[in-house]
């Protein structure tokens, strides 16, 4: 039985990633695509994840930016698709405080100061209330460097599928 419940959830983890591609190019002219993203990877329908946040650090033009934050507490009504109401959604997010919250982070590079990724994120988890954070960085196009801090949970065996998951944040223009 148990490895049907894991079977299972790989599924629901593969059909949540392999979806994301046509609805990024959808929704391409939507400034808030990321946020879209972000609830589909960090919801129940994909990795479960309690809290997130991703920012983009561009050392070039000494900027550190919150893009899109998740809370579950505020998450999206779990028997709508956010696919198909759009409008709803966006309206959601901008009342989600959590998300502005993160979205509020505008501050000097970080990287361009040479503070390891761990500092960044020791500062960015305490201002943000993380209790346990957990992190991935990677570099992106244009020289930016994503960074998508979490708060841990039994994601242990789900990692290396996140980490694929949020490559897609890449696609998704910055505003």
């Amino acid at each position: 039985m148990e490895r049907d419940n894991v079977l299972g959830h790989r599924y629901k983890v593969l059909d949540c990633l392999s979806s994301l591609p046509k609805h990024i190019l959808a929704f391409h002219n939507k400034d808030n695509v990321t946020e879209f993203v972000m609830h589909e990877l960090c919801g129940d329908r994909c990795f479960g994840l309690d809290k997130a946040a991703y920012f983009i650090d561009n050392p070039d033009f000494n900027c550190l930016k919150g893009v899109a934050g998740f809370s579950k507490d505020e998450a999206f009504g779990a028997s709508c698709n956010i696919w198909d109401t759009p409008e709803e959604f966006s309206e959601h997010m901008q009342k989600a405080a959590f998300n502005q919250k993160v979205r509020g982070v505008v501050k000097e590079s970080l990287r361009a100061k040479g503070k390891p990724d761990e500092a960044i994120v020791r500062e960015l988890a305490k201002n943000l209330g993380f209790n346990n954070p957990g992190f991935f960085s990677w570099d992106m196009k244009h020289d930016n460097h994503g960074l998508f801090i979490y708060q841990k949970n039994d994601l242990d065996g789900e990692l290396e599928s996140l980490f694929e998951g949020l490559c897609y944040l890449g696609f998704c223009p910055i505003f």
